[in-house]
């Protein structure tokens, strides 16, 4: 009876654990800088870039890619990305509970691997 219990205890213990998010083993490199708020002199000259198509550079077996995107100027965000056959998802994903009303442009760095120098479609997911 007690290594029952026992054993019910220990699955309830790391059964219940949090499942990590991995990352892609494509990704090689990523960076999010902080450009400009809402509010500032210049923001208004990097916000007419949001809505600028990807445009990605193949050197050798990676793909490099600099975007420049919307997020909350309060948050901490990490990337990663997802391979969708010949799609290629660049993720923005939110990882600290600080966030505020304001928003900001920021610059985000992809390199990735492309071993078989495939030609992708880009999209942007945030999470």
């Amino acid at each position: 009876m007690r290594i029952l219990v026992g054993l019910i205890i220990i699955n309830l213990l790391f059964g219940c654990e949090e499942k990590k998010d991995e990352k892609s083993k494509d990704l090689i490199y990523f960076n999010s800088k902080f450009i400009a708020e809402l509010g500032e002199e210049n923001y208004d000259k990097y916000g007419a870039k949001l809505n600028s198509k990807f445009e990605p550079k193949y050197i050798g077996k990676t793909i490099e890619i600099a975007k420049m995107i919307n997020a909350n100027a309060c948050g901490e965000y990490d990337g990663n990305i997802e391979i969708k056959k010949d799609s290629l998802i660049l993720i923005y994903k939110l990882v600290s509970d600080e966030v505020c009303t304001s928003s900001a442009v920021v610059e985000v760095k992809y390199k990735i691997k492309n071993e078989k120098k495939l030609k992708y479609k880009f999209g942007l997911r945030y999470e």
